[in-house]
Protein backbone atom coordinates (compact mmCIF):
# COMPACT_ATOMS: atom_id res chain seq x y z
CA UNK A 1 0.00 0.00 0.00
CA UNK A 2 1.17 3.38 -1.16
CA UNK A 3 2.38 7.00 1.34
CA UNK A 4 -0.94 8.26 -0.72
CA UNK A 5 -3.15 5.92 0.07
CA UNK A 6 -2.84 5.92 3.71
CA UNK A 7 -3.14 8.84 4.60
CA UNK A 8 -6.27 8.62 3.11
CA UNK A 9 -7.30 5.99 5.29
CA UNK A 10 -6.70 8.08 8.27
CA UNK A 11 -8.54 11.29 6.95
CA UNK A 12 -11.18 8.96 6.62
CA UNK A 13 -10.76 7.57 10.11
CA UNK A 14 -10.60 10.95 11.83
CA UNK A 15 -13.41 12.62 9.94
CA UNK A 16 -15.68 9.29 11.56
CA UNK A 17 -14.27 9.71 15.06
CA UNK A 18 -15.42 13.52 14.82
CA UNK A 19 -18.68 12.82 13.61
CA UNK A 20 -19.24 9.83 16.54
CA UNK A 21 -17.82 12.35 19.00
CA UNK A 22 -20.46 15.10 18.16
CA UNK A 23 -22.86 12.42 17.99
CA UNK A 24 -22.21 11.36 21.65
CA UNK A 25 -22.38 15.48 23.12
CA UNK A 26 -25.29 16.22 21.40
CA UNK A 27 -27.35 13.04 22.79
CA UNK A 28 -25.71 14.19 26.06
CA UNK A 29 -27.30 17.19 26.26
CA UNK A 30 -30.73 16.40 24.73
CA UNK A 31 -31.09 14.00 28.29
CA UNK A 32 -29.83 16.82 30.17
CA UNK A 33 -32.21 19.09 28.95
CA UNK A 34 -34.83 16.40 29.22
CA UNK A 35 -33.78 15.47 32.31
CA UNK A 36 -34.01 19.17 33.95
CA UNK A 37 -37.76 19.05 33.12
CA UNK A 38 -38.18 16.11 34.88
CA UNK A 39 -39.21 14.75 31.14
CA UNK A 40 -41.65 17.22 29.90
CA UNK A 41 -41.87 19.33 27.14
CA UNK A 42 -41.45 22.91 27.04
CA UNK A 43 -43.45 24.91 25.99
CA UNK A 44 -43.86 29.00 25.48
CA UNK A 45 -47.03 30.77 25.76
CA UNK A 46 -47.26 34.46 24.43
CA UNK A 47 -50.46 36.64 26.00
CA UNK A 48 -51.75 39.60 24.25
CA UNK A 49 -53.92 41.62 25.15
CA UNK A 50 -56.19 43.10 23.36
CA UNK A 51 -58.29 46.92 24.16
CA UNK A 52 -61.87 46.63 23.68
CA UNK A 53 -63.09 48.74 20.93
CA UNK A 54 -64.12 52.04 21.24
CA UNK A 55 -67.90 52.93 21.59
CA UNK A 56 -70.64 54.98 23.28
CA UNK A 57 -72.36 53.53 25.57
CA UNK A 58 -74.80 55.16 26.60
CA UNK A 59 -75.88 59.02 26.18
CA UNK A 60 -78.20 60.85 28.80
CA UNK A 61 -80.18 63.64 28.21
CA UNK A 62 -81.19 67.35 29.86
CA UNK A 63 -83.31 70.53 29.86
CA UNK A 64 -83.35 73.79 30.56
CA UNK A 65 -85.44 75.60 31.92
CA UNK A 66 -87.21 72.28 33.07
CA UNK A 67 -90.60 73.44 32.72
CA UNK A 68 -92.69 76.57 30.60
CA UNK A 69 -95.61 76.72 33.35
CA UNK A 70 -95.95 79.92 34.17
CA UNK A 71 -94.72 81.87 31.31
CA UNK A 72 -96.87 83.30 28.26
CA UNK A 73 -97.54 82.47 25.15
CA UNK A 74 -95.49 84.41 22.81
CA UNK A 75 -92.68 84.92 25.12
CA UNK A 76 -89.29 85.05 23.64
CA UNK A 77 -87.40 82.21 25.27
CA UNK A 78 -83.95 80.55 25.07
CA UNK A 79 -84.08 76.31 25.76
CA UNK A 80 -81.24 74.60 26.48
CA UNK A 81 -80.40 70.80 25.60
CA UNK A 82 -77.26 69.41 27.04
CA UNK A 83 -76.10 65.63 25.92
CA UNK A 84 -73.79 63.65 28.37
CA UNK A 85 -72.07 61.11 26.43
CA UNK A 86 -70.20 57.79 27.84
CA UNK A 87 -67.76 55.87 26.38
CA UNK A 88 -65.75 52.50 27.03
CA UNK A 89 -62.19 53.01 27.96
CA UNK A 90 -59.66 53.72 25.19
CA UNK A 91 -55.92 54.54 24.95
CA UNK A 92 -55.47 57.03 22.21
CA UNK A 93 -57.80 60.17 21.34
CA UNK A 94 -61.18 59.23 19.38
CA UNK A 95 -64.05 61.70 17.74
CA UNK A 96 -67.61 61.05 18.24
CA UNK A 97 -69.75 61.86 15.23
CA UNK A 98 -73.33 62.58 15.70
CA UNK A 99 -76.40 64.99 14.95
CA UNK A 100 -78.98 66.91 16.79
CA UNK A 101 -82.46 68.35 16.51
CA UNK A 102 -84.36 70.57 18.74
CA UNK A 103 -87.62 70.02 16.86
CA UNK A 104 -88.17 66.45 17.12
CA UNK A 105 -85.76 65.19 13.99
CA UNK A 106 -87.57 67.22 11.31
CA UNK A 107 -84.41 69.07 10.79
CA UNK A 108 -80.54 68.69 12.25
CA UNK A 109 -77.28 69.72 12.67
CA UNK A 110 -74.07 68.19 12.40
CA UNK A 111 -71.36 68.18 15.21
CA UNK A 112 -68.00 65.90 17.03
CA UNK A 113 -66.90 65.57 20.28
CA UNK A 114 -63.13 64.77 21.06
CA UNK A 115 -62.43 61.89 23.63
CA UNK A 116 -58.77 62.09 25.19
CA UNK A 117 -57.47 58.60 26.71
CA UNK A 118 -58.78 60.01 30.41
CA UNK A 119 -62.13 60.88 28.87
CA UNK A 120 -64.96 58.55 29.25
CA UNK A 121 -67.92 61.33 29.79
CA UNK A 122 -68.54 64.63 28.13
CA UNK A 123 -71.34 66.95 27.38
CA UNK A 124 -72.72 68.94 24.58
CA UNK A 125 -75.32 71.82 24.61
CA UNK A 126 -77.04 73.33 21.87
CA UNK A 127 -80.08 75.52 21.78
CA UNK A 128 -83.59 76.62 20.26
CA UNK A 129 -84.50 80.64 20.49
CA UNK A 130 -88.01 81.72 19.82
CA UNK A 131 -91.40 82.16 21.33
CA UNK A 132 -93.94 80.05 23.01
CA UNK A 133 -96.09 78.84 20.94
CA UNK A 134 -99.61 78.25 22.78
CA UNK A 135 -100.30 75.03 20.44
CA UNK A 136 -97.22 73.90 21.96
CA UNK A 137 -95.31 72.98 18.89
CA UNK A 138 -92.69 75.18 20.20
CA UNK A 139 -90.07 74.28 22.24
CA UNK A 140 -89.52 70.98 20.30
CA UNK A 141 -88.20 67.52 21.04
CA UNK A 142 -84.98 67.60 21.26
CA UNK A 143 -81.91 65.22 20.68
CA UNK A 144 -79.01 63.18 19.73
CA UNK A 145 -78.53 60.80 16.81
CA UNK A 146 -74.61 59.78 16.86
CA UNK A 147 -73.40 57.64 13.73
CA UNK A 148 -69.84 56.82 14.57
CA UNK A 149 -68.21 55.12 16.05
CA UNK A 150 -71.36 53.20 16.58
CA UNK A 151 -75.10 54.16 16.30
CA UNK A 152 -76.59 55.64 19.08
CA UNK A 153 -80.00 57.96 19.78
CA UNK A 154 -80.76 59.89 22.61
CA UNK A 155 -84.15 59.98 24.54
CA UNK A 156 -85.88 62.94 23.35
CA UNK A 157 -86.33 65.11 25.69
CA UNK A 158 -88.71 68.88 25.69
CA UNK A 159 -89.34 71.08 29.16
CA UNK A 160 -92.89 70.09 30.84
CA UNK A 161 -95.92 71.97 30.63
CA UNK A 162 -97.21 74.62 28.64
CA UNK A 163 -97.16 78.24 28.65
CA UNK A 164 -99.94 80.49 29.66
CA UNK A 165 -102.26 82.17 27.17
CA UNK A 166 -103.43 85.61 26.97
CA UNK A 167 -107.15 86.61 27.76
CA UNK A 168 -108.94 87.12 24.63
CA UNK A 169 -109.65 90.68 24.39
CA UNK A 170 -109.68 94.05 22.12
CA UNK A 171 -106.89 96.34 23.31
CA UNK A 172 -108.07 99.34 20.60
CA UNK A 173 -109.90 100.29 18.07
CA UNK A 174 -108.95 102.63 15.29
CA UNK A 175 -111.13 104.35 12.72
CA UNK A 176 -111.05 105.86 9.48
CA UNK A 177 -112.89 107.16 7.18
CA UNK A 178 -113.03 108.00 2.95
CA UNK A 179 -113.29 110.78 1.81
CA UNK A 180 -111.27 112.24 4.71
CA UNK A 181 -112.67 115.52 3.57
CA UNK A 182 -116.02 117.41 2.00
CA UNK A 183 -114.12 120.37 1.65
CA UNK A 184 -114.22 120.39 -2.40
CA UNK A 185 -117.47 118.46 -2.49
CA UNK A 186 -121.04 120.36 -3.31
CA UNK A 187 -123.51 121.09 -0.39
CA UNK A 188 -126.85 118.78 -1.82
CA UNK A 189 -124.99 116.08 -3.79
CA UNK A 190 -124.98 112.68 -3.49
CA UNK A 191 -121.54 111.33 -1.33
CA UNK A 192 -121.12 107.48 0.20
CA UNK A 193 -118.65 107.52 3.01
CA UNK A 194 -116.86 104.64 4.06
CA UNK A 195 -115.52 103.27 7.39
CA UNK A 196 -112.54 100.69 8.28
CA UNK A 197 -112.35 99.85 12.17
CA UNK A 198 -109.80 97.99 12.80
CA UNK A 199 -109.71 95.62 16.36
CA UNK A 200 -106.07 95.35 17.79
CA UNK A 201 -106.35 92.19 19.87
CA UNK A 202 -103.79 91.01 22.62
CA UNK A 203 -101.46 88.52 20.91
CA UNK A 204 -100.96 84.79 21.70
CA UNK A 205 -105.15 84.26 22.57
CA UNK A 206 -107.17 81.63 21.48
CA UNK A 207 -109.11 84.02 19.29
CA UNK A 208 -112.74 84.12 19.63
CA UNK A 209 -115.74 86.37 18.64
CA UNK A 210 -116.11 90.45 18.71
CA UNK A 211 -119.49 92.29 18.98
CA UNK A 212 -120.16 95.32 18.45
CA UNK A 213 -122.35 98.22 17.67
CA UNK A 214 -121.09 101.08 15.48
CA UNK A 215 -123.01 104.50 14.55
CA UNK A 216 -122.62 106.95 11.79
CA UNK A 217 -124.87 109.57 13.57
CA UNK A 218 -123.40 110.12 16.93
CA UNK A 219 -125.10 107.49 18.28
CA UNK A 220 -128.90 108.60 17.30
CA UNK A 221 -128.79 104.69 15.94
CA UNK A 222 -126.55 102.20 15.62
CA UNK A 223 -125.74 98.60 13.77
CA UNK A 224 -125.17 95.27 15.59
CA UNK A 225 -122.28 93.53 14.37
CA UNK A 226 -119.29 91.17 14.96
CA UNK A 227 -116.27 89.58 13.55
CA UNK A 228 -114.45 86.67 14.26
CA UNK A 229 -110.83 86.41 15.43
CA UNK A 230 -108.85 83.28 15.05
CA UNK A 231 -106.40 81.68 17.56
CA UNK A 232 -103.04 84.14 17.61
CA UNK A 233 -103.97 86.94 15.38
CA UNK A 234 -103.38 90.46 16.93
CA UNK A 235 -106.13 92.63 14.68
CA UNK A 236 -109.35 92.47 12.47
CA UNK A 237 -110.98 95.09 9.69
CA UNK A 238 -114.19 95.72 9.62
CA UNK A 239 -115.89 97.82 6.99
CA UNK A 240 -119.28 100.01 6.97
CA UNK A 241 -120.57 102.67 4.76
CA UNK A 242 -123.30 105.45 5.05
CA UNK A 243 -124.93 106.86 1.74
CA UNK A 244 -126.18 110.43 1.61
CA UNK A 245 -127.02 114.06 0.95
CA UNK A 246 -124.21 116.55 2.21
CA UNK A 247 -126.59 118.69 3.96
CA UNK A 248 -125.60 122.44 4.19
CA UNK A 249 -126.04 122.41 7.84
CA UNK A 250 -123.70 119.64 7.85
CA UNK A 251 -125.63 117.32 9.73
CA UNK A 252 -124.47 114.80 7.11
CA UNK A 253 -121.58 112.60 6.99
CA UNK A 254 -122.36 112.53 10.99
CA UNK A 255 -119.91 111.46 13.94
CA UNK A 256 -118.81 107.89 13.55
CA UNK A 257 -117.81 105.53 16.28
CA UNK A 258 -117.13 101.57 17.23
CA UNK A 259 -118.39 100.26 20.56
CA UNK A 260 -117.79 96.71 21.69
CA UNK A 261 -119.60 94.57 24.15
CA UNK A 262 -117.37 91.46 24.39
CA UNK A 263 -114.93 90.06 25.31
CA UNK A 264 -114.37 93.56 26.58
CA UNK A 265 -116.21 96.62 26.37
CA UNK A 266 -114.06 99.68 24.56
CA UNK A 267 -115.25 102.12 21.66
CA UNK A 268 -113.25 103.89 19.60
CA UNK A 269 -112.86 107.50 18.53
CA UNK A 270 -115.08 109.76 16.89
CA UNK A 271 -114.71 110.34 13.20
CA UNK A 272 -116.06 112.57 11.00
CA UNK A 273 -114.54 114.07 7.70
CA UNK A 274 -113.13 117.30 7.46
CA UNK A 275 -114.21 120.66 5.48
CA UNK A 276 -117.82 121.53 4.84
CA UNK A 277 -119.20 120.88 1.60
CA UNK A 278 -119.60 124.08 -1.00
Amino acid sequence: MGLTAKRTILIVLAAILILVVLGVLIVFAINQTYNSNNGKKTTTTVTTTQTGTFQVSSIDMAVNPTSIDGLACGTNTTITYTATFHVTSHTQNQTVAFTYTTNNGRSSQPATLTFTPSETTKTYSFTWAGSLSSDNVNPGNGGVQVSSPNNLTSSMVKPTGTCTQEAFKVTSIDLTVAPQSIATLSCNTSQTFTYTATFHIAPNTQGGTINFSWTVNNGRSSTAASVIVNPGEISKTYTFSTTGSLTPDHTFPGMAQIMTTSPNTIASDQVQPTGICK
